[in-house]
């Protein structure tokens, strides 16, 4: 977020957004006394992004290091700079295995798979259900399409690491096509209205806590 006074009371603010698929900006017109909650509830209007999902708002000092907003003052001391600075939002869209990941078409979520999940026996499990190959009904399990799709190898033992893997949701299709892979079964279906690609995957260290970016 770059800014620039235009009147004694107002300034314009361009507004980088940033989620997992894209990462454009907006000018927007704002008090030069706005409030943090206020200035969220502008960006979130503006981007079209929901209040049940996660944000944080960050600009880059003259050191160029990332200073997260989340008091008055912070917002305040950004604000009264007199040199053009620039601010981001982030918004933070993710889920934790078994949940089940939702999002509109279009959007990117990333889901934490923990290790003990990432076996061949919970991948072949008859308790869970996965429709389709490489484009799969949006409540498919996610563990028997990261296998299915060869994204991941699995064996008896879980590994060393966690999984975050990133879901693209895209339109529904007519018909879903099963496979098999690495003896993982996913089945036929259709129609349905909504659907999700594995658009990537990373380990993550089990100890660690910031999983998501």
């Amino acid at each position: 977020m770059s800014l620039d006074i235009i009147s004694g009371e107002t300034m314009i603010i361009k507004v980088k957004y940033t989620n997992l698929l894209e990462s454009f900006s907006r000018k927007i017109v704002v008090d030069k006394s706005i409030k943090l909650k206020e200035l969220e509830n502008k960006i979130r209007e503006r981007f079209d992004v929901d209040f049940d999902q996660s944000v944080e708002i960050f600009y880059i000092d003259d050191d160029k290091d990332r200073i997260a907003i989340s008091f008055e003052d912070e917002l305040a001391l950004a604000l009264e700079n007199g040199k053009l600075q620039t601010f981001e939002i982030i918004v933070d869209e993710f889920c934790v295995y078994p949940e089940v990941p939702n999002g509109k078409v279009g959007e990117c979520v990333e889901i934490l798979i923990e290790s003990k999940y990432l076996t061949i026996a919970n991948a072949t499990s008859s308790n869970t259900k996965a429709w389709g190959t490489y484009i799969h009904t949006n409540d498919s399990d996610i563990v028997k399409t990261l296998a299915n799709s060869e994204k991941i190898k699995l064996n008896e033992v879980a590994p060393p690491y966690n999984i975050v893997a990133v879901l693209l949701f895209v339109p529904g299709c007519i018909n879903y096509i099963g496979s098999v892979s690495q003896g993982v079964r996913t089945m036929d279906f259709g129609p349905y209205d909504t659907s999700y690609i594995i658009k990537g995957v990373r380990a993550v260290p089990i100890h660690e806590k910031a999983y998501l970016k």
